[in-house]
Formats: structure tokens, C-alpha cells, sequence
């Protein structure tokens, strides 16, 4: 089988075109796992009554389904209940009218706020009791001991696993042409369709998943030695 580079180019644009859809579907998906991820770390971490010991069986089963599994049952839910939701409230939208790229956002926020979830957890759990202690004699309250104290230490730890997780969420994306989203892997295949060369469309994908995560990875390196800096000033 001959390679053939020139088309693998033209494939590779045709993925570059799809780069900001692919960008939005993990960003919005990290962001929302961000905040649900904290406030589910901090939850199961204070240990809060009726609300962690739930949380706790939710993570562990949302860790055991794929994210596949969970663009479906979105879609599918969206697809039998959309008509009829937005007619009660007197709108004229249609399913097809639906943006379906929140699905792909909606299911990718699920796996990010678990993933999230025990990323701050464990970095919670890694600090010293004694530094909860030493706060509350100092008459700090638990969310300024949090907010003052704890928060700023677990920060620099987490945003390793953020950035890591940021490439996971930019991969799963992947995914989002199961509910009709064009993402990067899908713009260079949509190329192959005209002479069937997808061999060269799946590596000029690959090609703009790996540049992208090694941009990322180094942004993720750049905040967190800057970070790490700004945590070392203000102790001294």
C-alpha cells in the first residue's frame, strides 16, 4: 500500500478545521468537572451526612460506565424527550434544531466531575490534620481555613492531574460523532471518503491530537511551576 503523504496533509487540515469544536466539547467539560468535582471532593471530605456516603456509590458507578454508553442514553433521551419539552413550554424547537454537541459535553462533564472529584480528594486527604487544627486556633473559620489555608496548597498537586485529564476530555471528544458532532478524528476521515485513503486520514488525525496534547501539556507545566512559585513567596 502506497502512503500518500500529500493527501495526509489535506486530511490534516480537514482536522484542523474541527480543532475549536473538539477544543469547546473538552473545555466546557472541564470546567463544569472542575466545579462539581471540587464541591463533591469537599462533600465526601467533610464527611457530610446522607449526601457522602451517596456521592460515594455515584462516583463508583460512574467510574464503571463507558463514556460511550453514556453519549447513548443522553441522546436517546434527548431525542424521545425533546419535542414534547419544549412544546409544553410553547416552543416551536424541534430535536433537529438541538445543538448535539451538549450531549457530547453533558456525558464528557459526568467522567470529568468523577475524575475531578477524587483528584481533589486525595489532595485534600494528603494535607496534614494538624494544619486544620493550627487554623481553627487561630480562630479561622472552616471556610476561611479552606479558602485561606488549604485550598491554596492543593492547587499546585491538582493541576497536573487537571491538565492530564484536560487530554483525556480532548480524546473522548473523539467520540462526539455518535450523536452527530464533526470533531477532529471525523473532519480528516470525512476527506477519506472521496478515495477510502483512511489510513492517512487516522494518522493526520493522530498527528493534531498529539500536537495538541503536547501544547497542553506544556501550558498545564507552565501554570503549575508558576503556581508552585506563587505558593513558595507567600509562605516566605
Amino acid at each position: 500500500m502506497n502512503f500518500d503523504f500529500f493527501f495526509m496533509l489535506e486530511a490534516m487540515l480537514g482536522a484542523v478545521e474541527r480543532i475549536p469544536v473538539t477544543l469547546y466539547i473538552a473545555t466546557v467539560s472541564v470546567i463544569v468537572g472542575l466545579v462539581f468535582g471540587l464541591l463533591t471532593a469537599l462533600l465526601r471530605f467533610y464527611e457530610v451526612r446522607i449526601i457522602a456516603p451517596l456521592l460515594k456509590w455515584v462516583i463508583t458507578l460512574t467510574k464503571g460506565i463507558p463514556v460511550v454508553l453514556l453519549l447513548l442514553v443522553f441522546y436517546i433521551i434527548m431525542v424521545t424527550t425533546y419535542n414534547d419539552f419544549m412544546a409544553s413550554l410553547g416552543q416551536n424547537y424541534v430535536f433537529r434544531d438541538f445543538n448535539t454537541a451538549y450531549i457530547a459535553i453533558a456525558a464528557l462533564s459526568v467522567m470529568s466531575s468523577t475524575g475531578m472529584s477524587e483528584a481533589f480528594r486525595g489532595s485534600l486527604t494528603a494535607i496534614d490534620r494538624s494544619q486544620f487544627d493550627a487554623a481553627y486556633a487561630m480562630g479561622l473559620t472552616k471556610r476561611q481555613a479552606l479558602g485561606r489555608i488549604i485550598l491554596p496548597q492543593i492547587v499546585p498537586v491538582s493541576i497536573p492531574i487537571v491538565g492530564n485529564l484536560y487530554i483525556g476530555m480532548l480524546k473522548g471528544a473523539a467520540l462526539a460523532s455518535i450523536v452527530s458532532v464533526v470533531d477532529i478524528l471525523n473532519g480528516a476521515i470525512l476527506k477519506a471518503g472521496i478515495n477510502y485513503r483512511y489510513f492517512e486520514a487516522y494518522v493526520a488525525a493522530g498527528l493534531v491530537f498529539w500536537g495538541l496534547a503536547v501544547i497542553i501539556e506544556k501550558i498545564f507545566y507552565t501554570i503549575e511551576r508558576q503556581s508552585k512559585s506563587t505558593l513558595r513567596k507567600s509562605v516566605n
